[in-house]
């Protein structure tokens, strides 16, 4: 039987137990193939994305009987030097030269893991509608390996075209970048009906108060 879902969106801040779920749940989508990423290091979200989150971030879990199925995390170009540098070695992009110019104007989907059993159940889709929902950039931007094919035929299906793609440091592999108009992708990923989102709990009470790579994989 289906599980219900349930969507939980936070900003600025998140507790310890969904980061720590959420470290699990990165470990066992990105350690095994088509990515083989050291488990030491893919657990260190657990440190670097309270900070990302606490810096006009998104974060959105997926929760099925409390097990947490799904997460997407994200935030503004502004903050983000990695993305930057990405960005500006797309030469010829219209988009990524537009989104240096205005970064306050960019968003970047850093992170999107699914658990395997609930995989084409449509959660990744409903995690980044919940992500872009409401959201003032007007571009939005998502890195995936080239290896993951997958999951770039996925992003393609959203309404995300290819921009490009540059070399990882230290890394055979090359990171292919996509992008979207906020407003498209997310009308596109409402139209994409999700029968199974039970609820979605709005945001929390804001409170006050990375790896080599960082973004979506």
């Amino acid at each position: 039987m289906t599980r219900p879902l349930s969507l939980t969106t936070f900003a600025q801040s998140a507790s310890a137990t969904d980061w720590h779920d959420i470290a699990d749940l990165f470990v066992a989508s990105f350690s095994v193939s088509p990515y083989f990423e050291d488990p030491s290091e893919l657990r260190t979200i657990a440190e670097w994305g309270p900070a990302m989150l606490a810096r006009d971030g998104r974060l959105v879990t997926a929760r099925a009987d409390g097990e947490l199925v799904g997460f997407a995390l994200a935030h503004g170009l502004s903050d983000d030097a990695p993305w930057q540098r990405i960005l500006s070695q797309l030469a010829g992009s219209e988009q990524a030269a537009a989104a240096l110019a205005t970064p306050q104007n960019a968003l970047v989907v850093h992170e999107l893991a699914v658990r395997e059993s609930e995989r084409g159940r449509g959660v990744a889709r409903a995690c980044v509608r919940e992500l872009l929902e409401g959201r003032s950039e007007t571009q939005t931007f998502i890195g995936v390996y080239e290896r993951a094919t997958a999951a770039q035929a996925m992003y393609r299906h959203w309404h995300f075209d290819p921009i490009g793609h540059v070399p990882l440091t230290g890394d055979a592999i090359a990171l292919h970048v996509l992008a979207a108009p906020t407003s498209q992708a997310l009308t596109r990923l409402t139209r994409m009906s999700s029968p199974i989102v039970a609820d979605r709990p709005g945001n929390p009470p804001a409170m006050t108060g990375s790896s080599s790579y960082d973004g979506s994989r």
